[in-house]
């Protein structure tokens, strides 16, 4: 198809101004060539291009620190916004999603995550067992000697464990906006696990857990949309 001389890629014919979504996967290309021309080591312009994303993506990044009532803790909240926008761009894949689709994710993911470790006092069941969460650079003081973990191989296993929850708890709260059947909930559990069907998904072939699988992606990616 022929593209009128006078309409740019990625130009809203009605009004003739580039829509939002454009400038952001626009700007993704930019990083990532910056980021391929770089080599590896560390590059001005990429850091610039990092920074007009950031700059590009802010009005998602405040909305998203709103939602998980973070505002007081705004630098935090910042910071990992901007790891979640590096995770979401060494991960990306543009054939499986749009970029605002896939950052949106991990940005809840950590901001999420943050909230978990921050207000962990705050819990129902925290409250009632008497905990308190202390920083452990606190254990270094008054001469003692500095906590570090031991076991390297148990670290990586309970950050994996943890971004695993964390990603089940995010797919729970959209799975509840959609009022899935348990059913469904355990063939999704099943694929995030990377686990064999059990229990109540064995009554289902194959081809059907496929279906459920895509159908539910497809409307947890509306849900999404609709909270911004």
């Amino acid at each position: 198809m022929t593209m009128p001389a006078n309409e740019k890629p990625g130009a809203d014919p009605a009004s003739g101004k580039t829509r939002p979504r454009d400038v952001l996967e626009a700007q993704v290309e930019r990083v990532q060539l910056a980021r391929r021309l770089a080599l590896g080591q560390p590059s001005p312009q990429e850091d610039r291009e990092f920074a007009r994303l950031l700059e590009t993506l802010n009005g998602r990044i405040v909305h998203l620190i709103r939602v998980y009532r973070l505002t007081d803790m705004l630098e935090d909240a910042r910071q990992a916004s901007a790891i979640a926008v590096l995770r979401a761009l060494e991960s990306y894949n543009p054939r499986q999603a749009r970029f605002t689709t896939h950052v949106t994710w991990q940005l809840r993911g950590e901001l999420q995550s943050l909230r978990h470790r921050v207000r962990l006092d705050q819990r129902r069941s925290a409250r009632s067992a008497g905990i308190t969460t202390v920083q452990l650079e606190a254990l270094s003081d008054d001469g003692a000697k500095p906590f570090e973990p031991v076991d390297d191989s148990a670290l990586l296993r309970t950050e994996a464990g943890a971004s695993q929850a964390m990603v089940l708890q995010l797919m729970d709260g959209l799975l509840d906006e959609l009022h899935a059947p348990e059913q469904e909930r355990w063939i999704i559990h099943d694929q995030l696990l990377d686990r064999e069907p059990r229990g109540l998904t064995l009554d289902y072939t194959s081809e059907q857990r496929r279906q459920i699988t895509r159908r539910t992606y497809r409307n947890c990616m509306k849900v999404l949309a609709e909270m911004g």
